[in-house]
Formats: structure tokens, sequence, C-alpha cells
């Protein structure tokens, strides 16, 4: 493989996988190696993001003693690598559409391939980065040689990610190379996110299927065959921990192989084949529509894009779900003994589980984009374009409402809230969504894209996928000090004295939102 060819190719996809950002950077004077150097420096505060909001929580867990504890975080951290991977291959790859360019182009299969996997690697590697850490972790409390921990950390994620991603490759490229999949592109792509579904929800239900009543942290058994990590990170110079090692590093080059056999001498031809039909496409008729019904119609044909609403999941949906069922499973939280008097506290504690499903990446915030050229074609027809925009953000406010109702109501279900606790739960997440799907619908028109080729170019616009990064943790941050400080006070002032005040002042900021969001996005289509 040649190096300079293999870092050109790896800058140019890096350079497109966040157009937004590598405008911004361009803007700023940054150009050639300061330019990549830029881009990667976003990946590397995405990472370390991600490594605050999972690192902290594990801090206080000696894993050096817990086996089982420790294959169970290395098992749900390779489930979310597992769903951004397959996810995001299937993206770069298949929806990119940028083949052609390279083939007049004097480059070796292997090196787009390897450019392209790199890429994969820094948009998904922020998700396992916890990995490391929790490695990390496991040798200083084992007492190990500190520069010997921070090798076995780094080799053993770095395999660990080979792992990963060469398995999301195998099922991918193998599920695309099907005369199936080549018959009914569609439908495998949604069995393909279906699967993706079930194996991210079923692993994290496994995974926090424990008891933790008590105020003392009891191990767990463990998963056997993610033993062999823990031998290396904790008896790295035993028998056991050199087997371990050695068992998984022949993993890593079996399956590295397998990628280069099965995979790379048919790589251009199979990512030909699989691009999506621009052909005509038949579609029927109806009659007896208006328009509200048409534009309705036409905004859900947007939505329904597989590979979208797998991207919108595993970053949308996923994480909420996630610390909602580990709340449910790990007796964090329960809410059956709690009275009125926390009322308000469950109705911000709605809001904020909605701020965390409506960001850059959920379906409302990308609705106007997702029109590609078709805007421009509405755009030009006698049509108004306030009438346009607001029956598309009636649709993506419903679909962000349902979506919001059906995991509040899921919550207050698992966590066995009283009903009035539960309504005010639910009327939280309503009243969140409104103002979140408002600011974010005004965001998209803003940031219009509308040329785009990969979807994560529309989920990284603005701040990029660091500003993504720091909008979730901060939304976190801040919802678990209002959350706590309203549940303190709750138990100290009487209920009116403290809930009325609140309520006039939830009123003020939604008023104040939508009044500002109307003033400098509605009125302009007046």
């Amino acid at each position: 493989m040649r190096k300079q060819q293999l870092l050109m190719l790896t800058r140019i996809n890096l350079l497109y996988a966040s157009p937004q950002t590598t405008d911004k950077a361009r803007k700023k004077g940054k150009s050639g190696k300061k330019l990549t150097r830029y881009l990667l420096w976003q990946y590397g505060l995405s990472g370390l993001t991600f490594i605050l909001i999972y690192g902290v929580t594990m801090m206080s867990m000696d894993f050096s003693q817990m086996p089982g504890f420790f294959t169970y975080y290395v098992a749900l951290f390779g489930i979310l690598g597992f769903s951004q991977g397959i996810t995001t291959i299937y993206n770069v790859f298949f929806e990119s559409q940028d083949l052609p360019a390279y083939l007049p182009l004097p480059f070796r299969q292997i090196e787009i391939f390897a450019a392209k996997i790199t890429v994969v690697f820094l948009t998904v590697a922020p998700f396992v980065f916890p990995m490391m850490v929790l490695f990390l972790l496991t040798g200083f409390r084992a007492q190990l040689f500190f520069v010997a921990t921070i090798l076995l950390s780094i080799v053993l994620f770095l395999l660990a990610v080979v792992i990963i991603f060469s398995i999301c490759s195998l099922i991918v490229f193998g599920l695309t190379r099907t005369k199936f999949f080549l018959k009914h592109k569609k439908l495998v792509t949604t069995l393909l996110l279906v699967v993706t579904m079930v194996v991210v929800m079923a692993g994290v239900l496994m995974l926090n299927q424990v008891n933790t009543y008590d105020t003392e942290i009891i191990d767990r058994s463990g998963i056997a065959f993610l033993r062999p990590f823990f031998y290396v990170m904790t008896t790295p110079f035993q028998l056991n921990g050199l087997l371990s090692l050695v068992g998984v590093l022949a993993i890593s080059v079996f399956l590295i192989a397998a990628l280069y056999w099965l995979i790379l001498p048919k790589f251009f031809d199979q990512v030909a084949a699989a691009a999506p039909n621009q052909g005509n496409v038949t579609r029927k008729h109806k009659t007896g529509r208006n328009l509200n019904q048409l534009l309705f119609n036409y905004n859900s044909q947007l939505i329904r894009d597989p590979n979208l609403i797998m991207q919108v999941f595993s970053s949308s949906l996923m994480m909420p779900i996630i610390f909602l069922l580990s709340f449910v499973f790990t007796g964090i939280f329960r809410l059956d003994q709690l009275d009125e008097r926390f009322l308000g506290v469950l109705f911000v504690a709605g809001g904020a589980l909605a701020a965390l499903m409506v960001n850059p990446t959920s379906f409302v915030s990308n609705l106007i984009s997702l029109d590609q050229e078709n805007f421009l074609f509405v755009r030009s027809l006698p049509l108004s374009m306030k009438t346009y925009l607001k029956a598309k953000f009636q649709f993506g406010l419903f679909v962000q409402i349902v979506l919001a109702v059906l995991v509040s109501l899921a919550a207050m279900r698992l966590l066995q809230a009283p009903l009035l606790l539960g309504i005010a739960f639910v009327l939280g997440a309503v009243w969140s969504t409104l103002l979140m799907s408002s600011h974010y619908f005004a965001r998209d028109y803003r940031l219009l894209l509308l040329q785009w080729t990969n979807i994560s170019q529309l989920f990284t616009r603005g701040a990029g996928s660091l500003g993504l990064a720091l909008v979730t943790i901060g939304t976190m941050v801040l919802a678990a000090i209002l959350i706590a400080a309203y549940a303190f006070a709750a138990t100290m002032f009487d209920f009116w004295l403290l809930n009325l005040p609140v309520f006039a002042l939830l009123l003020a900021i939604t008023g104040a939102v939508l009044l500002h969001i109307h003033h400098k996005f509605w009125r302009r289509f007046s």
C-alpha cells in the first residue's frame, strides 16, 4: 500500500465527511495539513467528551476485582460501536455515491477501502473510546506497571476496534453482495436496521438485568468470550494473560485476512452494483387529496429511508433509551413512592428526556435539507413558502411528539410512576419537544444544505461532531442540576409557593422562544 496515496485519500474523505466543519475551518484561513489537523482535533475533542460522559461513572468501581462488570462494560461499548459501525460503514461506502470519481484515478482498491474505513473509525471512535478508559482503570487498579498499563490499554483497544469494525464490514458487505439485496435493496436495508436495533436493545436489556438496590456493589457473572480482555489487563505476564492476548490478536488477524480475501478483490464492482438505483420509478397517482394531505405524504416519504432511520435511531434515540433502561434495571430511580409534590419535577424531567431526543440528528432538524433539489423546485412554484414550510414543520413536530410520548409512556410504565406524575412527565416531554423542534427546524433552514451525499453531513452542520457531543453532555449536566435542585426544593417548600413561580417562568420561556423564532424565521415568509 502506498503511503502518500493513502494519506491523500484519507484527507479527501475527511474533508467531505463534514463539509460544514471544513468550510468553517477554511474561512478561518486553514488549509492543507493545518486543515486536516483541525478536523482531526475536532474528532479528538468529541472522543474526549464521550470519555467524560461514561468515564466519570466508572471511576468509583474496581474492575480488577469484578470481571463480571468488566466484561459487561466491554460488551456495552462494543454494542455502541457495533450499531454505529453498521450504520456508518453502509453510509460511507454505499450511500456516498463518490466511487465514479475514483475510477479514472490511479488508486488501488485497498487504498480507497483503507481511507474510507479510517474515516469510519474517526466517526465511530467517540462511542468506543470509553472502552480504553475501562482498560486503563482496570490496569491501574490491578497495580500493573504504569507504562505497561498504557501500552496494553492502547493495544487492546485497537484490537477491539479492529474486531468490531471487521465484523461490521463483513456483515454489511456480505449482505450487499447477495442477489436478494440487489433485487430488494430497500427491504434488505430495512432488515439491517431492524436487526441492528434488536441487537442493541437486547444487548442493553441483557446488560442491565441486575438488581443494585443494596448499597454494596456485588459483581455479576461475566460474559465468557470477553474474559480474555480482563485477563490481559489484570494478569498480562501470567500464562492466562499471555494466551488471552495471543488469542485476541489471532482473531483480529483472521478477521483482517477475511476482509482482504473476501471483500477487497471485488470491492469496486460490489459498491457500484449496490449503488442506489437512478432509473425511472413508477409511482401510483392518487386522486382526491388536498394540499395538506399531499405534503404530509411527501414528507413521510422523505423519512422512510432505512439508512436515515438507522442514523436517527443510533444518534438521537439510542442514548436516551440506554440511560432510561439503565435507570430501570439498576433500580437507581423508583417513582412509585413519590407523591404530588414532585409533579413539577417530573414535568422538568420529561422535558430533559425530550431535549436529548430532539437534537441536530433528529427528523425535524433535517426535514428541509432532506428535500435536496426538490426544495429549489418547490420554491419556483406559485406556492407560498410559508405554507410549505409550516406543513413540513407540523409533520416533523408530529413525528417528534409521537416518539417523545412513546418513550415517555414506556419510561413511566417501567419506572412504575403514579398516574399524575406520569401525565406530568409526558406533558413535559411534549412541551420540550415543541420548543426544541421549533429551534432546530429554523436552524435547518439557516444551515440549509441541499447538495449532500452522506446523511451524516447534515448531522454535523454548524459546530460539527464536537458541537453535537457538547450539546449532549451539556443537556445532561444541566438537566441533572435542575432536576436535583427542583426535587430538593419540592421537599422544602409549599407546593403552590414553589410551583406557581416555576410555572410562570416556564410560560415566559415558552413565549420568549416562540416569539424569537417567529421574528427571526417565520416572519421572513410573510
